[in-house]
Parts: structure tokens; C-alpha cells; sequence
């Protein structure tokens, strides 16, 4: 089979997710596979909130079909998932690639619904499983993704260790690929811009909900007090309650473009990561993009990203004293060698285009596999 009948034509991603670091994914994916690939049509099919974070995204083979984002009800992820079998079923694509636990788990169930032609892939941005919660809640979330394992061609773990804590859970290894997140390149990176006095910038960037830490983050600033500011971009989205008390030290700022996010990644002394799990952390990579240290909880792919005592620093999840100590401990030195090797790091492994590239390869290779399936059935009629 020539090599180009191979590569896909038309591709549909769909998430539920709102904001955050699924969005930031598929705005760095999607671009780097319509740069990558003119030829390609990319239909995305994704909350409505998500629109201006994702317009970047443009040309004309890309459609972006919009809907209301009605939370994570068992309603609202049955529309979604409706939506999604209508189009699919419409425009019989090459590849029908899922982000997210919940879009994953109510679209999936749909496949004997959808085009033998359309190849699944289930991206999960971080297991369910590993999250916080009771054992039976976690119990119960594993044997769900295992039987949903064979609703799809192929899951896509962003990190290695995505791909160790599935196959710790009974996920069958032949579905599993690691393909890492990626980062486009930012022509105006540059040296942090030096400010007068001694204190310490510290950034934070993502959801204000209790999977990323950001209570801790907050804890943190109360403990440095005039030893540091800090500037949250970001909102509340999942978790429930008020904003919590912000300390006169954090300035938030709310959602930003995302070429802001970048410009405070170079304004930071370092930036601060507490999540309590992640499938991958892509804010991390975001950071060593830019040149800047990274201090980070030791959970989830954040463990493959930060390199410690190299990169930036790791520190156990809920522990604000700890990380006190070791922002105090970090000399300017420190953080100035901790970025430069993070930008170098990035520059070897986290680019969007080694990630395009790795994503193409598998689409290609379940194409492949699709075809060798279809001749065969062939040869077997004749």
C-alpha cells in the first residue's frame, strides 16, 4: 500500500473538559497537525467555554463544533456523546481520538454504533483511578477503564507513568502508547527580566481546584510572606465552594490568553506546581520552555518532567512547610541553572512537533493495521 493512503484525512477530536490542561493539549496538538499536515480536515468537537482559548486554531480544513457546557452530569455527557455519534456516523472519519475520563467513558460504550472504518483512540489526561478517594471509588473506576479498553483501537498515555499505573491496574498493554506532551517553541523566550529587590516571583497556572493544590499554593504564600509575591492565572472550575482568602502576596489574575501564561513563565522566579495528580503536568513543560525552574509535587508524569535537584525541585503533595524550605533553600544560582537545564530538556523531548510526529505514527499505524485487515477479509472472499 503506497505510504500516503496510509495517512489520515479527516481526523475528529471531542473532549467535555473545560479549560485547563486538556485545552492547552489539544491547542498545542491540533496546531502542530495542521501545521504538520495542510491536508488533513480536524473537526473538534468541545464546550463552548473553551472557544477563545482555542483561537489560535484556524483554517480551513479545521471545524470547531461548540456546545454548551452543561458540567459533568450524566445528561450533559450523553448529549455529548450523541453529538459525537451523529457527527461520526455523518462524516465517517479516519480517526475518532477522545480526550478526557468522562468523554472516554460515554463515547467509547458507542463504537459498535460508529463506521468500521473510524479508528478509536482514548487519550485519559490522567486516570481516574489515581485520583484521590476512597479504594472502592478507585477500585471501582479501574474495572470500569478495563472493560471500556476494548471499546477503542488504541489509549494514548501522556507519560510513562500514565502507562506503568495502567498496566498496574489490569489494562491490557497491547491498547497502551506513551506519546508525551509537547510544547510549540515561543519566538520571544527570553532571560527572566530582573527586578529591583529580593523578593522571590513565584507563578501558578491552571484551575483553582483542589487536584491542582492551589489551597497549598495558597498556604505556601502565607508562609513566606514579604519573602515573596506570587501571581495565579487561572480560575475556579470543578471544585465547589467561594474563592478561598487570598493572601496580600498573590495577585490573581484569572484566565489569560495563553501568550500571557508565557510571559509570566519568563517574568517567575520559579513556578509552583502542587498538584496532588496529574497525567502528565503540562504547565511544567510550559515552564522549562521558557527557561524557568519548576517546583513540583512528586505525583503523576510531573515525576517524569522535573528532574530533581536538575530541573527544579520535587516535594510530596500537601506538605506547604516542605516546600517552604525549599524555596528558602534555592539559591539564585539554583534557579537560574534549574531553568536553563529545564530549556534544554524541553528543546530534547517536549516539543509539539516530536508529539505531532509520534501521534501521526500511530494513526498511520492503525490505518495500516485497518487496511491489512480489510485485504485479508479480501483475499479470504476471493
Amino acid at each position: 500500500m503506497p505510504e500516503a493512503s496510509r495517512k489520515p484525512a479527516h481526523v475528529v477530536h471531542v473532549t467535555e473538559a473545560p479549560l485547563g490542561g486538556v485545552v492547552s493539549y489539544l491547542d498545542e496538538l491540533l496546531g502542530a497537525q495542521l501545521r504538520s499536515d495542510p491536508d488533513m480536515r480536524i473537526d473538534l468537537i468541545t464546550p463552548e467555554i473553551n472557544r477563545d482559548a482555542l483561537s489560535d486554531l484556524d483554517g480551513d480544513n479545521f471545524r470547531m463544533i461548540a456546545f454548551d457546557y452543561g458540567g459533568r452530569s450524566p445528561l450533559a455527557l450523553m448529549k455529548l456523546a450523541a453529538t459525537t455519534l451523529r457527527h461520526v456516523r455523518r462524516t465517517r472519519p479516519d480517526i475518532l481520538h477522545i480526550h478526557s475520563t468522562f468523554a472516554g467513558a460515554a463515547i467509547r460504550v458507542l463504537k459498535p454504533l460508529m463506521p468500521k472504518r473510524t479508528r478509536v483512540i482514548y487519550c485519559p489526561h490522567g486516570w481516574a483511578f489515581a485520583r484521590t478517594g476512597s479504594g472502592l471509588s478507585r477500585r471501582g473506576f479501574a474495572a470500569i477503564e478495563r472493560g471500556l479498553a476494548r471499546c477503542c483501537d488504541s489509549i494514548v498515555c501522556i507519560s510513562d507513568h500514565e502507562r506503568r499505573e495502567a498496566g498496574a491496574h489490569g489494562i491490557p498493554s497491547d491498547r497502551l502508547v506513551v506519546v508525551e506532551n509537547g510544547i510549540s517553541p515561543r519566538a520571544s523566550v527570553s532571560t527572566p527580566t530582573e527586578r529591583q529587590g529580593t523578593r522571590r516571583l513565584i507563578a501558578f497556572a491552571g484551575r483553582f481546584d483542589r487536584q491542582k493544590g492551589f489551597d497549598t499554593f495558597l498556604d505556601v504564600m502565607r508562609q513566606l510572606r514579604d519573602e515573596a509575591d506570587a501571581i495565579a492565572i487561572g480560575s475556579i472550575i470543578t471544585s465547589k465552594g467561594d474563592m478561598p482568602e487570598i493572601p496580600d502576596n498573590v495577585q490573581i489574575l484569572g484566565w489569560q490568553s495563553r501568550a500571557a501564561v508565557f510571559d509570566l513563565y519568563r517574568r517567575a522566579d520559579l513556578l509552583l506546581v502542587p498538584s496532588r495528580w496529574e497525567g502528565f503536568g503540562l504547565v511544567a513543560a510550559e515552564a522549562m520552555q521558557a527557561g524557568t525552574a519548576v517546583f513540583a509535587s512528586c505525583v503523576g508524569g510531573l515525576q517524569d518532567i522535573v528532574l530533581d535537584g536538575e530541573t527544579g525541585r520535587l516535594f510530596e503533595p500537601d506538605d506547604a512547610a516542605g516546600i517552604v524550605r525549599l524555596i528558602r533553600m534555592a539559591s539564585d544560582d539554583d534557579l537560574t541553572r534549574f531553568g536553563r537545564n529545564g530549556r534544554n530538556r524541553y528543546l530534547a523531548r517536549y516539543t509539539a512537533e516530536r508529539m505531532a510526529a509520534d501521534m501521526a505514527a500511530l494513526y498511520a499505524a492503525l490505518l495500516r493495521q485497518d487496511a491489512g485487515h480489510r485485504d485479508a477479509r479480501h483475499r479470504f472472499q476471493e
